[in-house]
């Protein structure tokens, strides 16, 4: 994690640095990115970033944390305390999830950089790390289902947590296909998202709706 060096320095050039590393690892996986290129892009000299961090998977975690931290503080703000039940709840997770990706592509690709890329030693660890932190968030909301019988009582929860999971990931990848949305382009021109909220609301309204029919108790 950061160094006091880093913590020390102004805000303007700290947020300058995060910006370049972000980038380099949004457009680059983990084994292609690099750290020369970020410190040109920050207009700092190689060595500085050894003073900050303690190498390229140090920075890399770091990078990661604060995605995930911004990513979930994301979702948590804007979900409304009276969300409902379980079905409603997981539509406006996944939408406002969905809202965070295509405003805040840099955060977002890297995420799904960790997610995808290929796991070598140095990247294992953040990968799992991401992976346990969304799967307690996926097992929080169906707890709560269960108990609030808005799920059936002996659903397999270890299975429907990794199916939720991977259903919540892959749904990125069917919104930038369906509507032209580039995660790479977004990062290289700095735009963000185009996509209306009615239209990736009305996706999520088909997701919820085949959910609860596998789902809901049966009547």
């Amino acid at each position: 994690m950061p160094k006091a060096t880093f913590q020390n320095l102004p805000s303007d050039k700290r947020e300058r640095f995060t910006a370049a590393a972000l980038d380099e690892f949004a457009v680059h996986d983990y084994r292609t990115a690099s750290v020369s290129r970020i410190a040109r892009m920050a207009g700092i000299a190689k060595g500085s970033v050894y003073q900050y961090f303690d190498g390229k998977q140090d920075l890399y975690l770091y990078l990661v944390t604060l995605a995930a931290e911004r990513k979930f503080g994301f979702i948590d703000g804007s979900l409304p305390a009276d969300a409902g039940g379980f079905f409603e709840r997981f539509r406006l997770t996944v939408f406002h999830g969905a809202r965070f990706d295509f405003t805040h592509p840099r955060l977002a690709r890297l995420l799904y950089n960790v997610t995808y890329e290929p796991t070598g030693p140095e990247t294992r660890a953040v990968s799992a790390q991401l992976k346990a932190a969304s799967y307690r968030y996926v097992r929080g909301l169906v707890d709560t289902g269960i108990r609030s019988g808005d799920l059936r009582a002996e659903l397999d929860v270890d299975f429907a947590v990794f199916a939720l999971y991977q259903l919540s990931v892959s749904l990125r990848d069917y919104l930038s296909e369906r509507f032209a949305f580039s995660f790479v382009d977004a990062v290289r021109h700095g735009s963000g998202s185009p996509v209306p909220d009615d239209d990736i609301m009305a996706v999520l309204d088909e997701l919820v709706e085949l959910l609860r029919r596998g789902l809901a108790p049966t009547t």
